[in-house]
């Protein structure tokens, strides 16, 4: 059986932080050692998070210790978004675990994507009905997403991978990954999980969509000519009001591209208009035939879609009950978007009961979209561990 425990310690000292979060997953979950473990540190740790990961492995009996940097951390039903914050998500049980480190990313996304799917490949599969699942975190500072997880969606096709960007509070200008007793910027690592288990990602969005649902008639890389036939601007400058449509850079700010269908969608970033010529420009490639819609960020709605997203992994899931899940939760999110502390922990409570949680506040969210994997953007990735029926 498939036991996960996790723990949040706000201590200074990261080595004492480390050793109280880990005992606390450990007891939580009624286990002297794991087989791996996932754990998040916030930028205070920066000096010490070599000091986080060996504390981590040791007290936890595995060299299969994962996780990066962050802006802010999550365990149970609390949320650290200031200050130092260590959360740590423990596995063991029907799983076996091969943790992973790839160094000097930048500049070669599809090779790394290609040495990920190397290490995925020499490992032996699950019997017949055991999952895998991978788990990456990047240095986004220095690695091309799309790139990458394109990459790995052709060569690893049906594998479930889940993840997210390093993140830090903007007081450093770099970001850490962890892998064994490690950490290190300019590097993706990773942990893929195989075994009689279950797994469901759910992806809850932040975003409200304005306008109509279009259809891409023309394009070319990031750079939309015409929607439903018509120049791409019209369509922009239709849902966007007078006052902001005047001060670009602010509509450029606010408004969003969602690039699919509504239920099925990535947002990216507008990057560029152009009234004259027509043209929008985006954070990312579209392709003729896709569907796209503009959207605004709204707390009202981000609750709606977490809400929906929790209802339907609870229905999923019955009878049996879940062991844990890991929360990524997009750094746009939490307290400064809400006006709350604590939204989305409670929510998961809510609706998911004492589930075992742990996560961390990331640069970007890593998860299935679209047939494949995709980077997603102020999304709540939840993934929930557990149990087969």
């Amino acid at each position: 059986m498939l036991r996960v425990g996790v723990g949040l310690s706000a201590e200074r000292d990261s080595e004492r932080a480390a050793s109280e979060a880990a005992e606390m997953a450990l007891q939580s979950a009624g286990l002297t050692k794991a087989d791996a473990v996932l754990v998040f540190a916030t930028t205070p740790h920066g000096p010490g998070f070599t000091r986080v990961t060996r504390t981590v492995g040791a007290a936890c009996g595995t060299r299969a210790v994962v996780g990066c940097s962050a802006a802010g951390v999550l365990a149970g039903d609390e949320e650290v978004e200031d200050g130092p914050g260590i959360a740590l998500l423990a596995l063991a049980g029907d799983v076996s675990a091969r943790h992973f480190f790839v160094p000097d990313v930048r500049g070669r996304s599809e090779t790394v994507a290609d040495e990920i799917a190397a290490i995925v490949d020499r490992e032996p599969r699950p019997p017949a009905g055991g999952t895998r699942l991978l788990a990456i975190f990047t240095d986004s500072y220095n690695v091309e997403p799309g790139p990458l997880l394109g990459r790995l969606t052709s060569r690893l096709p049906g594998l479930h991978v889940v993840g997210g960007g390093a993140s830090e509070d903007g007081s450093v200008g770099e970001l850490s990954v962890f892998a064994g007793d490690a950490s290190s910027s300019n590097a993706v690592s990773g942990l893929l999980l195989s075994g009689d288990f279950r797994a469901s990602v759910d992806v809850a969005h932040a975003v409200r969509r304005v306008g109509a649902v279009r259809r891409v008639t023309r394009a070319a890389g990031r750079v939309i000519f015409e929607l439903d036939g018509r120049p791409a601007y019209e369509a922009f400058s239709a849902v966007v009001p007078g006052s902001l449509l005047a001060d670009p850079r602010r509509a450029l700010a606010v408004v969003l591209a969602a690039i699919g269908t509504q239920d099925d969608f990535v947002v990216r970033h507008l990057t560029g208009i152009d009234p004259s010529g027509g043209a929008v420009a985006v954070a990312g490639d579209v392709h003729d035939g896709e569907q796209l819609f503009f959207g605004v960020r709204d707390p009202n709605a981000a609750r709606e879609q977490l809400q929906q997203s929790l209802q339907h992994l609870a229905v999923a899931w019955e009878p049996v009950s879940p062991a844990g899940a890991l929360y990524v939760n997009c750094i746009g999110r939490g307290r400064r978007f809400y006006g709350v502390p604590g939204l989305d922990t409670a929510y998961i409570r809510q609706h998911l009961g004492a589930l075992p949680v742990a996560g961390f506040f990331s640069g970007a969210e890593i998860a299935p979209g679209g047939g494949g994997t995709q980077l997603h953007q102020y999304t709540g990735v939840l993934t929930v561990l557990g149990p087969r029926a």
